[in-house]
């Protein structure tokens, strides 16, 4: 990784919601589960400083526009932006949509890009992945005006049972349980019913069900300086009795909420060698998707097999233009780390990428 000769001290706005201040509201578990972590929020904090950096911490969206409006934003150099929102379809664009009005250079994809990666069904469409030949499991969308009961018409191009069914535009496992994989329309009209009463107003997602290996990759970059920096494939457990046991729990065939937030390591990620063939495919995909909706800096394309077969097809589920940075847990730093970057130079190489974008002109031999 190459570095510059003398360190840079940036004055760095730190923005992040904060879950504990949504729970302490009244707001659930799974209301807050994209939600940054308070030990996230406080190792990202600490770790900048130790680069050198000066940390201005604003606390989401709303101590943001406080900021903005007071103009304290003319004296960052860079925001280094965490912030997943809370309310609205397209939450995750609103932090960057703000910066880009007030011209600050921020880390990680823009508002348009956000928003396109919020939305599942907008991320698969057919002037998307699909258009561009990405491989992504055949869909079609249930508007949230539709009452679950009209079930829909399936024909031999688009999806076939099996089905997945979850909320269009969630992320963090939420609305996932059992009952998501659906086997007949009796299921499907249930399950679509079960996540219209949880996530009212919001369309669903019908698609193939997926049922190979399900892999996380880890990007780092932007456009042609993108690359994979690991691969790790969800494994998950379940305490319940079952004749199929992996170290004496039964197998789950996809993460829920509850599997991903459970104490028990119900969750489970196995490193894989970045030369297997099939590796290989996955992560020329996952770059292919990257690079195509304008992610940058860093972040995660999470796929799944379309079999178990050796000639098996790596299918986009979801692409995360901002992903968790929480030291060991969240998948992309664990990546990073199983392949010889530290957590620092992580966080030091999405800074090096969105400066790439923006060199600030106030710094002087090294310094603001």
């Amino acid at each position: 990784m190459t570095k510059p000769e003398e360190p840079i001290s940036l004055r760095v706005a730190l923005i992040s919601e904060q879950r504990s201040n949504y729970l302490e509201l009244g707001y659930s578990q799974e209301n807050c589960a994209a939600l940054t972590h308070d030990g996230e929020i406080q190792a990202v904090l600490s770790t900048l400083k130790q680069l050198g950096h000066h940390i201005t911490l604003v606390l989401g969206v709303e101590s943001l526009v406080q900021q903005l409006a007071t103009g304290k934003h003319k004296d960052w150099d860079l925001a280094f932006n965490m912030a997943q929102g809370f309310h609205g379809p397209a939450r995750e664009s609103q932090v960057p949509a703000l910066l880009e009005a007030y011209q600050v250079p921020y880390t990680f994809a823009d508002c348009a890009t956000m928003a396109l990666c919020q939305n599942k069904a907008n991320t698969k469409a057919d002037i998307v992945l699909c258009h561009h030949g990405i491989p992504t499991a055949p869909f079609l969308v249930i508007p949230a005006n539709e009452p679950a009961s009209s079930a829909p018409k399936f024909t031999t191009s688009g999806p076939q049972y099996p089905l997945f069914v979850k909320p269009v535009t969630e992320g963090s496992s939420k609305g996932i349980d059992t009952f998501n994989k659906v086997n007949d329309s009796a299921e499907l009209t249930s399950a679509v019913q079960e996540l219209k009463s949880k996530f009212p107003g919001q369309d669903i997602l019908v698609e193939s069900y997926l049922p190979g290996c399900e892999l996380t990759v880890g990007i780092l970059g932007t456009g042609e300086d993108s690359r994979v920096i690991g691969v790790r494939e969800l494994i998950w457990k379940n305490s319940t009795d079952s004749t199929s046991k992996v170290d004496g729990h039964a197998q789950l065939e996809f993460a829920s909420r509850q599997s991903k937030s459970s104490t028990e390591n119900l969750l489970v990620y196995r490193d894989h060698d970045l030369t297997h063939p099939q590796i290989q495919a996955a992560c020329h995909v996952s770059l292919d998707a990257w690079k195509l909706l304008g992610c940058r800096d860093a972040g995660r394309v999470d796929l799944r097999f379309d079999s178990n077969e050796p000639d098996a097809i790596p299918n986009i589920m979801e692409v995360n233009p901002i992903s968790g940075l929480l030291p060991v847990h969240s998948p992309l730093p664990g990546s990073a780390e199983s392949n010889g970057i530290s957590y620092a130079e992580l966080l030091e190489a999405i800074i090096e990428s969105a400066l790439r974008r923006h060199p600030p002109a106030t710094l002087v031999n090294g310094s603001s």
